[in-house]
């Protein structure tokens, strides 16, 4: 995906010449800016004050064979808006009194875990919520999506860790993150799709899965990158391909947790607004607090975004006269995002492939949603 301005300029400069173009056509607000953003297909569900309001769906989940249209009950891949589902998870159990974000990872593991560089310092499960544990996304790591690879194995890794103080810098880091899913199997015995469904999906009546195998048939969108033109996430076949999430596997599942949430966008709006208000305190002002409060912020200056603990939070005028708080998720030509205000407006939007443009951290196609659905 393009970052950094040269990258930025070269790929707008080819996505209209080169890039997948649009198969459909829309005259309304919401269809012309994805239009403009070469989406291949989505569902934008908007939120306004606390509730689910207009339902906008245009183009394609799948393009292979007789084009599949998106609907209102398409399931899309969220990527990396999973971590914001998997910290809503974590507040749901510190609320009832079963965890706590300030507690060493290595009580959680039942065994010693530490950053190499500085061996003193704990690792607290806030701090991978956060991405402020001093890990790292090492060549080792990615590799384990074509070829599984153990946790510990990774954490091994000195690459896997930067030569910093746990707690004192931001980094993003997808294993962090991702590795809460094993803690919780760890801590509490069960796998975590089970410990999802159990404590957070089904009391809200919410239907979402982390287990790609657990959907019907034809259910899921496709994605694709529309620069360079691509299939590059067959639904049919990782469906398919997929291990059943039945038992605790605390060395294997750091992937679920970091991109794997499978969901529709009126359905992922319903998580939204869970993190916008608690649910009348099925999740605590104190735990909505430490998702809101930045703690990091990304290096990345045009549009300067901080990181709390599952949420990422927007203060820019440019693009928003007030803070909006949400998540991003990139992820096979997938540009997702979640984003909400303090007075529960916003809009969840969960596509089949869009323009990879970013500013800063902030992708084109979401900022171009909060100026139109947010009056930024």
């Amino acid at each position: 995906m393009p970052m950094g301005t040269l990258k930025n300029t070269v790929y707008s400069m080819a996505l209209p010449i080169l890039g997948q173009r649009c198969l459909w056509h829309a005259q309304d607000p919401v269809g012309r800016v994805l239009h403009r953003r070469h989406v291949v297909g989505a569902c934008v569900q908007r939120l306004e004050k606390g509730a689910l309001t207009a339902c906008y769906t245009v183009g394609f989940a799948s393009l292979e064979g007789q084009p599949r249209p998106v609907q209102k009950d398409t399931v899309f891949r969220t990527a990396s808006i999973a971590k914001m589902v998997t910290a809503l998870l974590v507040m749901r159990l510190q609320t009832q009194g079963r965890l706590n974000v300030r507690q060493d990872i290595s009580d959680l593991a039942g065994s010693r875990i530490r950053n190499p560089y500085c061996p003193e310092a704990p690792i607290t499960l806030g701090m991978l919520l956060s991405h402020t544990a001093a890990m790292a996304d090492s060549p080792a790591y990615f590799a384990s999506f074509q070829e599984p690879v153990d946790l510990d194995a990774l954490l091994k890794g000195r690459q896997a860790w930067l030569p910093a103080v746990p707690g004192l810098f931001f980094h993003y880091s997808n294993l962090g993150a991702g590795m809460v899913a094993c803690l919780l199997e760890k801590h509490f015995g069960c796998n975590f799709e089970q410990l999802a469904q159990q404590e957070l999906f089904a009391p809200l009546r919410v239907r979402a899965t982390f287990d790609a195998s657990a959907l019907p048939e034809g259910a899921a969108a496709d994605c694709y990158r529309v620069l360079p033109k691509a299939l590059a996430y067959d639904a049919k076949k990782r469906r398919k391909e997929a291990v059943p999430m039945r038992e605790a596997n605390p060395q294997r599942h750091y992937l679920a947790a970091a991109g794997g949430l499978m969901i529709t966008a009126p359905q992922l709006a319903r998580l939204a607004l869970l993190a916008w208000d608690g649910g009348r305190g099925f999740i605590s002002e104190e735990c909505l607090a430490l998702m809101k409060q930045p703690i990091g912020r990304w290096p990345e200056r045009q549009i300067p975004m901080g990181h709390g603990m599952g949420l990422l939070k927007l203060e820019d005028p440019r693009v928003c006269s007030r803070p909006v708080w949400g998540h991003q998720g990139f992820a096979y030509g997938a540009v997702n995002g979640v984003f909400f205000d303090r007075e529960g407006n916003g809009f969840v939007q969960l596509n089949s492939g869009a323009s990879e443009q970013r500013k800063g951290h902030l992708a084109l196609v979401n900022r171009d949603l909060i100026h139109l659905l947010m009056k930024g």
